[in-house]
């Protein structure tokens, strides 16, 4: 019986050993864990520094380009020449070749509904087409 009572107690001192280690480095984890947060602040801290400190030596540049940009002026004669320009895109060269294509496609939509009521005029309006593209050329 004494010998079961000297293993018991062996095991209980193992394990309440054992247990004290564990707890020890669960300490140490905080403890690291705790260091490296620090460091960590500190590193954050020196690069906003940093970022200020740059920002204070951009920042009459930036405040100089933004009131140059700020101080152009709108004129009236610089709208108008705008807008001349962007109606002349839609209703100058552009626009007659859009006037071109559509008399084309109201040419094929004429032949089309032809072909489908009368062949008779399909062949006559061939044959205008034809003696047109003749005559221009």
């Amino acid at each position: 019986m004494a010998n079961l009572l000297n293993q018991v107690e062996t095991i209980y001192n193992v394990a309440k050993e054992t247990a004290k280690t564990s707890i020890t480095a669960g300490f140490g984890v905080y403890g690291t864990i705790i260091d490296e947060a620090a460091k960590s602040s500190d590193k954050a801290t020196q690069l906003f520094e940093s970022l200020v400190e740059r920002g204070a030596q951009v920042e009459p540049q930036i405040k100089e380009q933004v009131s140059a940009i700020f101080s152009k002026k709108i004129s009236l004669e610089s709208i108008e020449t705008k807008a001349q320009s962007i109606t002349g895109r839609f209703t100058g060269v552009q626009g007659q070749k859009l006037n071109e294509v559509e008399s084309k496609i109201d040419l094929l939509a004429q032949m089309i509904s032809e072909l489908k009521t009368e062949p008779a005029k399909v062949q006559k309006v061939v044959k205008a087409a034809a003696s047109k593209a003749t005559a221009e050329a």
